[in-house]
């Protein structure tokens, strides 16, 4: 008799992603959320960023994510814009912006980035990464290039590459990208 087990090279787990936030953002919890974070504010909308991880299965494309922003975004009343490619920390992301009206705050933009980390063998899932940036109200656009630069610090790392499974040589590499990302 065999023994499975999660996480493992069969069944991989979660990759980790790691953000850097400017001085006076919180942490922020929601449900469905991986992780989160914004900038407080009083009486108007707070920048955020939120990361979501999820497990797909291998047939599973960006295009189908980019697919639900945009019907999303048009089922409010708005628009998306054409899709555009970001490396981040060497992790190749594909993204999108949305925007519509809101009530409250006058228009919600959202930039929306993609990552889709394969691992284990032929025919086993994935894990999709999604990182979100929404600013609204009288602040949006300079808070769009806040949360845009917030994104850009993303380091996204496999599991097996950073986990327990991980031999010496990849987690020395690991470092040493680490180091040249902060040069």
């Amino acid at each position: 008799m065999s023994t499975l087990a999660y996480p493992s090279a069969a069944f991989p787990g979660q990759p980790s992603v790691a953000l850097e936030v400017p001085d006076g953002w919180e942490p922020a919890h929601a449900p469905g959320t991986t992780m989160a974070a914004r900038l407080p504010r009083e009486g108007s909308f707070a920048p955020n960023v939120v990361v979501t991880i999820e497990q797909c299965g291998p047939a599973y494309r960006i295009e189908d994510s980019l697919e639900q922003i945009a019907s999303m975004a048009t089922s409010r009343g708005g628009a998306v814009s054409e899709p555009y490619a970001a490396d981040l920390g060497g992790a190749q992301f594909v993204g999108c912006d949305a925007t519509w009206p809101d009530a409250d705050v006058d228009t919600v933009l959202q930039a929306n980035l993609f990552h889709l980390v394969t691992a284990g063998g032929p025919g086993a899932g994935a894990h999709l990464v999604q990182l979100t940036g929404a600013v609204g109200g009288a602040d949006a656009v300079a808070d769009y290039e806040l949360v845009r630069e917030v994104l850009t610090t993303a380091r996204v790392t496999p599991w097996g590459d950073a986990g327990p499974a991980a031999d010496e040589g990849a987690a020395d590499e690991g470092a040493a990208d680490d180091a040249e990302a902060d040069a």
